[in-house]
């Protein structure tokens, strides 16, 4: 669905098509190397040895490309280009609202649309975060409500070999729509081009678009909360509480994804129109709590004066508070962050340095519903946003009345 805000320009890209294109001939070698060792053979003492080593040399070239890839300066301003008149001109387009009230009917029968038996894969890339978790565990609630839907699912480990692994897995299980949430940036795309080699339509949720260079990777759609716009909004929120002024640390997620640039880009928009906040320090802390925590010790130790914090994530968040606590800096410090988790809207509550956060839909229901209308042949719109209001002080106890009851 078309994006209701202007597009700015949030970045420049440097032409690196050719570098990036070597570097998957590379992965996909790799790929192959770890798939191949999967392959029966006589396990002796001399082929195990050679399979830990294959195994272990086809990740390390992985390794590498990720870490390479994540240099390149990706951007994915693509992903908020409007519908294409190609597909609202199909005869089997259909809109966010008939495909939820076929799902909402068919809930009622039991049965989804004409009966015919559907088999959904969901391939998630990590479950190390309560956002990931409840993404599964809906993904398959809302499944088990339609007698002729079943679902598979792959838990990834947060590793892109085992996620590509995953992914290779559930393609040879043929379902009618894939899935997936990553986070594996570039190097996980050659497995998205082996979906659509399989000719299976493929939705992204919530993170792994497709940067602007991937011209080989096609989706039938991306269905998210709208990063861009939640960095605008929380940007707004700590400028507005910093009187436009003070020094600002940010704790970043993982690089190369749409979640971070955009999460970043839509901050940055908004600060960059007050030049008395300063941005004192980044740093990342992988979207986890004690990654971030340490991360917040070494930038507080760096930066005597702190007065805004943007954690990229609730569950960040979280370890920055702990940091700030342990420092004893948790007064007058303004921190804003993303998804409305639970504990970090009950500190919002409570009125700790937590001010703000942005729920970030995790619930399944509009994915299922879509990738059950794609499974019956519509076409749907490439981009589904979830948009949602600030959650503060104001309202956190009406947010966790309604959302965690």
């Amino acid at each position: 669905m078309y994006r209701e805000l202007p597009i700015l320009a949030h970045g420049s890209r440097i032409d690196l098509t050719e570098k990036r294109e070597r570097g998957r001939k590379v992965l996909r070698h790799a790929i192959i190397v770890i798939f191949r060792q999967w392959e029966g053979s006589e396990m002796n003492y001399f082929n195990k040895a050679r399979r830990h080593f294959m195994l272990l040399a086809g990740l390390s070239l992985i390794g590498a490309y990720a870490g390479n890839a994540s240099a390149e300066g990706v951007t994915f301003k693509a992903v908020y280009d409007p519908t294409p008149e190609a597909i609202l001109k199909d005869p089997h387009y259909t809109t966010v609202e008939q495909f939820t009230a076929k799902a909402r009917d068919g809930e009622k029968k039991g049965v989804y649309g004409a009966g015919k038996p559907i088999k959904l894969a969901f391939s998630q890339v990590v479950m190390n975060h309560p956002v990931r978790i409840n993404m599964v565990e809906t993904f398959k609630s809302n499944c088990k409500k339609y007698s002729n839907v079943t679902c598979i699912v792959t838990e990834g480990t947060g590793e892109v070999g085992v996620e590509i692994a995953n992914i290779e897995s559930l393609i040879q299980r043929k379902p009618d729509v894939l899935v997936l949430s990553s986070l594996s940036g570039t190097a996980v795309y050659p497995a998205y081009e082996e979906v659509n080699k399989a000719g299976i339509p493929l939705i992204i949720n919530n993170s792994g678009i497709p940067d602007d260079g991937a011209k080989n990777v096609k989706y039938t759609s991306f269905i998210s909360p709208d990063d861009w716009q939640n960095g605008r909004l929380l940007g707004q929120y700590l400028a507005d509480n910093l009187h436009g002024k003070g020094n600002v640390i940010v704790v970043e997620g993982v690089a190369e994804s749409s979640n971070y640039e955009h999460r970043l880009g839509g901050f940055m928009e908004i600060i960059n129109k007050y030049p008395d906040i300063h941005i004192v320090g980044k740093q990342s802390g992988a979207w986890i709590r004690m990654p971030a925590m340490k991360a917040a010790v070494d930038l507080l130790q760096a930066n005597p004066k702190i007065d805004g914090i943007y954690a990229m994530n609730d569950e960040m968040a979280m370890g920055v508070l702990a940091a700030l606590r342990s420092a004893g800096r948790e007064k007058g410090v303004i921190m804003v962050s993303v998804d409305g988790q639970k504990d970090l809207v009950q500190e919002i509550a409570k009125g700790s340095a937590a001010g703000a956060s942005v729920f970030w839909e995790s619930d399944m229901t509009r994915v299922v519903d879509a990738a059950l209308a794609v499974a019956e042949g519509a076409v749907i719109d490439p981009r589904i946003w979830y948009k949602e209001p600030l959650i503060t002080k104001e309202n956190a106890s009406e947010v966790l009345a309604k959302r965690y009851k």
